[in-house]
C-alpha cells in the first residue's frame, strides 16, 4: 500500500466519522427537543393546577362566582383577590398560547390554541370579568394587551358590561 493510497484511505475514514458525529448530533437535538416539549406541557399542566387549586380555596370559590356576576359589588379586599386570579388567567393563557407550537405534540398548535381560545372566551363572557377588565385596563395594569386581544377576540373585549 502506497502513501497517497493510505492518505485516500484516511480521508475516507474521517468523511464516515464526520457523517456518524453529525447523525450522532442529529438524534441528540431531537432528544433535546422532546424533553423540552414535555417541559413545556408539564410546567403548562402545573400552571392550570395552579389555577383549579386557587379556586378550590374557600375565599376564592366565594369570590370568583360573585365577580362574575358583578364586579363592582366586590369589597376592595375581594377586588384585589380576584385581580389577582385574573391576571393569572391571562398571563397562563399568554404563555400558552405563545409556546402552543412546542407543546401540542401531534394534536397540533392550532387545536391547542382553539381550545385556549374557547376557554377565554367563555371566562370573559362574565359581565364581572368584563368588568374587571375595563377597570384594569384603564389603570393600565394588563400586560400584552395586544395578545390578549388576538387570544379573546376583538369582537369578544368590544361586547358592552352588562
Amino acid at each position: 500500500m502506497s502513501i497517497v493510497e493510505i492518505g485516500a484511505l484516511a480521508q475516507l475514514v474521517g468523511a464516515i466519522a464526520i457523517l456518524l458525529s453529525l447523525v450522532f448530533v442529529v438524534i441528540e437535538l431531537r432528544k433535546t427537543f422532546r424533553q423540552n416539549d414535555l417541559a413545556n406541557s408539564l410546567q403548562q399542566a402545573i400552571d392550570f393546577e395552579k389555577l383549579n387549586y386557587a379556586q378550590m380555596d374557600e375565599n376564592m370559590a366565594k369570590v370568583i362566582p360573585k365577580a362574575y356576576r358583578s364586579y363592582i359589588g366586590l369589597s376592595d379586599y375581594e377586588k384585589i383577590q380576584f385581580e389577582g386570579y385574573f391576571l393569572q388567567r391571562i398571563s397562563i393563557g399568554l404563555r400558552t398560547y405563545r409556546t402552543a407550537d412546542e407543546t401540542a405534540f401531534k394534536l397540533g398548535s392550532d387545536y391547542l390554541r382553539n381550545r385556549l381560545k374557547l376557554s377565554m372566551e367563555e371566562f370573559f363572557s362574565h359581565p364581572g370579568v368584563r368588568a374587571c377588565f375595563d377597570s384594569m385596563n384603564e389603570r393600565n395594569l394588563i400586560h400584552g394587551n395586544e395578545m390578549l386581544i388576538t387570544l379573546v377576540g376583538e369582537d369578544v373585549l368590544a361586547q358592552p358590561v352588562a
